[in-house]
């Protein structure tokens, strides 16, 4: 069962996916290092991790600022392999961030999950 955010029901999670999508990113970008829309979305997840690094709180302006999700429907979506998985990863982590909630709210199931 999952919760509002996909496969991300904690601060843990929200940190292991955002490692694991950077990672990936990362790879993407040593194969193509001059992809535009690759570079974008490194510095959005790596905005991302400095402004939530250390249990700190992202301000709503900070929150505001990311939209790795809509990049991610727009050039990714359709995408098989690895390329469709981040783009999965990318739009739980902007929901994620965007919300910022607590464990408790990450966690608690959508109504999506009753059907």
């Amino acid at each position: 069962m999952a919760g509002e955010y996909g496969e991300i029901n904690s601060r843990a999670d929200y940190d292991r996916v955002l490692r694991d999508a950077t990672g990936t990113v990362l790879r993407l970008r040593a194969r193509n290092p001059t992809d535009p829309v690759l570079q974008r979305v490194a510095k959005q997840l790596e905005a991302m991790r400095r402004w939530s690094d250390n249990g700190r709180h992202p301000t709503a302006s900070e929150r505001r600022s990311i939209d790795v999700g809509l990049v991610a429907a727009r050039e990714f979506s359709d995408a098989p392999g690895p390329i469709g998985e981040l783009a999965n990863q990318l739009f739980v982590l902007n929901n994620y961030f965007e919300d910022w909630p607590s464990d408790v709210e990450a966690a608690t199931p959508s109504e999506d999950d009753d059907d």
